[in-house]
């Protein structure tokens, strides 16, 4: 049965609040997985069980055999999505050692920008002007949000600036891998493009990874690298599905609440773990920016296009 626009717009919703659910208690757990390995290793290891349940489910429904159908260029358009979100995680990574988590959250907040131009310019979504105030708005919530991070900021430092340039570009091409993954959706799976995106992603990281981790492990331990592991594959499946009933600029303006979702989940954490999981209240000025970004998101999204994208 064909999807009527009312239903596009809910299962769009509804995947988009998945991947902004998980992607915002990722962090938390997180910081008690880098307890115990590295970033690297983390990341690698998440790329693999994400890959190993991906291929069991699409290798049973017998989904593999949609790679038999494309060509060259579409091979190459999933080649570069592949490196693009692999050099996001990578350039997060290295950028945590320029400017702190905070900064970087900042900064990344640059991504509804970027998918609002891309959806724009790569598949000639319209933007209302009350969507453009929504967007003012978006970002000056956010600014408001972070205030107090974002007086701490050292703006003269080079490291500082080294760092926030890394976070705007490691947003910029994580925007393109998502161009791409929605252009491949005609063509390909979501979940297939995302097997082969964890499987380049396992043999591309895997010299980095410090295997010798895994050793000494208790089953505590490994709940936890389970539980960032099945992350990955919900929150990137919802996104990946997401791109099919939403436009890029819708799916942006909602991608922006996470770190919303992400002060909130770290609230719950130290109520739960409070010598674990920092909590840094939010100030008058930034409940009003929480306020502004929500409502600036749920404007946006008032009047879904009558067509899927």
């Amino acid at each position: 049965m064909s999807q009527t626009p009312q239903n596009s717009f809910l299962i769009g919703l509804f995947m988009v609040s998945t991947t902004v659910i998980f992607w915002g208690i990722l962090p938390i757990a997180l910081i008690f997985a880098l307890t115990l390995q590295d970033g690297v290793t983390i990341t690698w290891f998440r790329f693999l069980v994400a890959a190993i349940v991906c291929a069991g489910i699409q290798g049973a429904r017998g989904k593999l055999r949609e790679f038999h159908s494309l060509n060259k260029r579409e091979w190459g358009a999933l080649s570069l999505a592949a490196i693009f979100l692999i050099g996001d995680y990578v350039l997060y990574i290295y950028g945590l050692t320029f400017i702190d988590a905070s900064a970087m959250q900042v900064f990344s907040q640059t991504m509804p920008l970027f998918m609002a131009l891309a959806g724009v310019i790569f598949f000639a979504e319209k933007l209302t002007k009350l969507q453009g105030l929504c967007f003012v708005g978006l970002f000056t919530g956010l600014v408001l949000f972070f205030n107090a991070s974002i007086s701490e900021f050292e703006l003269g430092e080079t490291k500082f600036l080294i760092g926030a340039a890394i976070a705007v570009f490691a947003t910029f091409i994580w925007t393109i891998y998502a161009v791409l993954q929605k252009k491949l959706a005609g063509r390909l799976s979501s979940a297939n493009t995302l097997l082969f995106i964890y499987v380049v992603a396992i043999f591309c990281l895997l010299p980095a990874a410090d295997l010798t981790s895994f050793t000494g492990l208790n089953s505590a331990n490994w709940a936890i690298l389970a539980f960032c592991a099945a992350n990955t594959l919900i929150a990137y499946t919802a996104f990946s599905e997401s791109l099919k009933y939403w436009p890029t600029t819708h799916i942006g303006s909602v991608v922006a609440a996470t770190p919303l979702m992400t002060i909130f989940a770290a609230y719950i954490g130290h109520q739960m773990w409070p010598d674990t999981i920092l909590f840094t209240s939010v100030n008058t000025l930034g409940w009003f920016g929480v306020a502004l970004t929500l409502v600036s998101m749920i404007v946006f999204n008032l009047r879904p296009n009558k067509k899927p994208a």
